[in-house]
């Protein structure tokens, strides 16, 4: 306490010398800064930390709860050696995979994961929320495919993941395996689209589309024209009204050439791309619709009188901003 107030009027003393005699308390300001300083800085950490802790909290309640119920499931998952798709889980959904793997044992409240297809991983992915999808498979008259967890230790050599362990999640559930969020088209005229033979894709914008959606649908009777249904960064579904002979091939596995334009209510404008598709899969919709579920699989840049083609990862970047945007 006497070495305290030796420090205390020695600070005063500084202060008298280079302020003229002032007022301020050293310490006294130091004090403030440190009680306004530090609640802020605990506030950003329980922020970033927030789905940490709300997972550690879920934790707790679960061993109390459903603890026999998750060793019966976790049991199964050792047992059978059930694989799994281990991916990055983020606000905006499922993101990169980063491996296939079993859970080759589960000790306190961890799931040590035997790595069977590794992605390269330079990334720092301890304490990332990660998302599990199997196989589907049923326990007490439940389906479950998945559960969410957080990695608790990785170890890698170089690009490549060695170890992973995770924690045991708060439940298991099934949920629709769908990468990328899909806006619903409210009506005809929000998003056009007009589709070439990916056998064009060298000419198509020197040619006549061989569908397209139209403006005023009353008009055009049993003629063909499409139809959308959702869309996302990935993709898109749409249909395939009053379908006839001298279309493009449309199997799974065909590819299209796809222009699309999105209104956007807040420029008042319409925002277009266009990209190459591949179909991933085909169904019959009413009245003898075709129904096509297309994934994007390049995107087309003009450049002079030509497009090139660039390879799409996942999604096509700016189209999931805009969609994004338009969320907001």
């Amino acid at each position: 306490m006497i070495e305290f107030s030796v420090q205390s009027d020695y600070l005063r003393q500084v202060q008298r010398t280079f302020g003229g005699g002032g007022n301020m308390d050293i310490l006294g300001y130091l004090s403030q800064v440190v009680l306004v300083a530090v609640p802020v800085v605990a506030v950003m950490v329980l922020w970033k930390y927030r789905h940490m802790l709300a997972f550690g909290v879920g934790h707790l309640v679960t061993n109390l709860v459903s603890s026999r119920s998750h060793r019966i499931i976790e049991n199964y998952l050792v047992s059978k050696g059930v694989l799994l798709d281990v991916c990055l889980y983020t606000p905006e959904g499922v993101g990169m995979k980063i491996c296939d793997a079993r859970v080759r044992s589960v000790v306190r409240g961890r799931m040590n994961m035997q790595l069977v297809n590794v992605t390269s991983a330079t990334m720092k992915l301890k304490n990332s929320r990660v998302i599990c999808f199997a196989k589907p498979f049923s326990y007490s008259g439940r389906r479950i495919n998945s559960f969410i967890s957080y990695i608790s230790h990785m170890d890698r050599r170089g690009v490549v993941l060695k170890e992973l362990t995770l924690l045991t999640p708060i439940r298991y559930q099934f949920i629709i395996r769908r990468r990328h969020a899909r806006r619903r088209v409210a009506g005809e005229g929000a998003v056009r689209v007009k589709v070439w033979s990916g056998r064009k894709v060298n000419s198509f914008w020197m040619t006549r589309p061989d569908m397209q959606t139209v403006n005023n649908p009353a008009l055009y009777g049993r003629d063909t024209r499409l139809v959308v249904d959702n869309i996302s960064a990935g993709g898109l579904r749409m249909f395939v009204l009053h379908p006839k002979g001298g279309l493009p091939p449309m199997q799974k596995g065909n590819q299209l050439v796809l222009r699309v334009s999105i209104w956007n209510p807040n420029t008042k404008k319409f925002t277009y791309f266009t990209a190459l598709g591949t179909i991933r899969s085909r169904f019959s919709g009413a009245g003898g619709a075709l129904g096509l579920g297309i994934q994007f699989t390049s995107e087309g840049e003009k450049v002079g009188n030509r497009y090139t083609w660039h390879t799409v990862k996942g999604e096509i970047k700016p189209l999931a901003k805009f969609l994004a945007q338009l969320q907001e």
